[in-house]
């Protein structure tokens, strides 16, 4: 099983902005699950330190426990679409 994980923040635009990308393409790929991690939340912040997370939005792609990739930044569909898959 995979897992994406979404760092964001409610106050960040790009983490706005890719939000209803990410959710249709993980609905598409039953294969991935997705969990979405509040930066902001202090609940988070071993998720957050553990994952090295210095810019938002940050996505990390998870197979059982390790780390497949990491992306920094807003990306549009066909970009997730290949990260996932890559």
């Amino acid at each position: 099983m995979k897992t994406l994980l979404k760092f964001e923040a409610d106050w960040c635009g790009p983490c706005q902005q890719i939000k209803p990308i990410v959710s249709e393409v993980v609905a598409n790929t039953p294969e991935i699950e997705l969990k979405t991690i509040n930066v902001d939340d202090p609940e988070n912040l071993s998720l957050v330190t553990t994952h090295g997370v210095r810019a938002i939005p940050t996505l990390v792609l998870l197979e059982g426990e390790e780390v497949r990739r990491i992306h920094r930044g807003a990306l549009g569909k066909s970009e997730l679409e290949q990260f996932l898959t890559a």
